[in-house]
């Protein structure tokens, strides 16, 4: 029953399904902290050596906890301290799926206001989080003259991948799926200890709760009988990387049809990494790409634990001042 609740976890936490959320009254601008970086050998960067190196990466993977407003807050200063930079950029989103970039572009043209491009999208079922998390640095990126990319695999794809396998798709599903490696024994190690883990944070960097929403198999049978029509492990990892690959493949499409252009990529955590999107974006001809991961220094082990086994290029530490709380995080 605990693995069966599991799968569910998971999938939610990749799919984005989240009741809509409050945001900070002030939004993501109230979540502003100190910060110093890292990089991955713990050594402490000058923020000016920080930014010349990310100025000079072709995509940037900001990975994310999707509630949490400090690690949007750090997003939206990647985005405003690059732009200026940069001759052509666009934004890649894990938020929005691929079926949906004609809303983004006609957004980027100012065609649709937000209220619109939200609902062409599909932002509260396919994603679920409060737009406001979003919707400064969607705006910063714009300002900039920015393209805006659709980088995640439709969900009725991935749904059917889950339930039925690879082997399931008709022949227009499969020209969907890109180029997949699903024998990177790095990444299925990462993964399967997230499996045995079993609260699949460090995945999508939170633990969400079962939703009537997500594509469990319906059945009134026995819990036995139940967890015996859930999803392998293998069909979960399967998804897992057609969700990394997908995305891989929409910001590289970008970058080599743009050769003096750069992509910042929001993502999940689980999603911004060696062996996920970063890897999977060096195979494809891409090789100046590197991620970040924000941790709120808790003087607890949290700094510590993302060093202990790098796995992104840079760590930005925010440092929560005596007296501080965090930011108001949504339920």
């Amino acid at each position: 029953m605990r693995a069966r609740l599991f799968v569910v976890a998971i999938l939610a936490a990749c799919a984005g399904h989240k009741p809509a959320a409050t945001t900070p009254k002030r939004g993501i601008e109230a979540a502003a902290l100190p910060f110093h970086v890292l990089d991955r050998t713990g050594h402490q960067l000058d923020e000016k050596a920080f930014w010349d190196q990310l100025a000079a990466a072709r995509a940037i993977c900001v990975g994310e906890e999707h509630p949490n407003p400090h690690h949007h807050w750090v997003q939206l200063q990647v985005v405003r301290t690059l732009a200026p930079r940069w001759h052509a950029f666009a934004l890649g989103m894990e938020m929005v799926q691929r079926p949906f970039q004609g809303a983004l572009d006609d957004f980027a043209a100012g065609r649709i206001d937000d209220d619109t491009m939200r609902s062409r999208t599909g932002w509260a079922d396919r994603w679920g989080y409060d737009y406001n998390l979003y919707g400064p640095t969607i705006h910063a990126a714009l300002a900039a003259h920015a393209s805006l990319l659709a980088l995640n695999a439709a969900k009725e794809l991935t749904k059917k991948v889950v339930h039925h396998g690879l082997d399931s798709l008709t022949l227009d599903e499969k020209t969907q799926v890109p180029q997949l490696d699903l024998d990177d024994k790095v990444h299925r190690a990462w993964f399967d200890a997230l499996m045995e883990d079993m609260g699949g944070s460090e995945a999508h960097s939170h633990k969400p709760e079962p939703t009537d929403k997500q594509p469990a198999p319906e059945h009134t049978g026995s819990d036995a009988e139940r967890d015996a029509e859930m999803p392998s492990a293998d069909r979960i990892y399967t998804v897992q990387v057609i969700w990394d690959e997908t995305m891989a493949d929409t910001a590289a499409t970008w970058l080599k049809s743009h050769p003096d252009g750069h992509v910042i990529i929001l993502a999940g955590g689980g999603h911004c990494h060696d062996s996920a999107i970063v890897n999977r974006i060096k195979r494809r001809g891409i090789p100046e790409v590197v991620s970040i991961r924000s941790v709120i220094d808790d003087k607890e082990g949290s700094v510590a634990d993302a060093l202990a086994k790098p796995i992104n290029d840079y760590v930005v530490v925010l440092e929560m001042p005596p007296g501080v709380e965090r930011a108001a995080t949504p339920e």
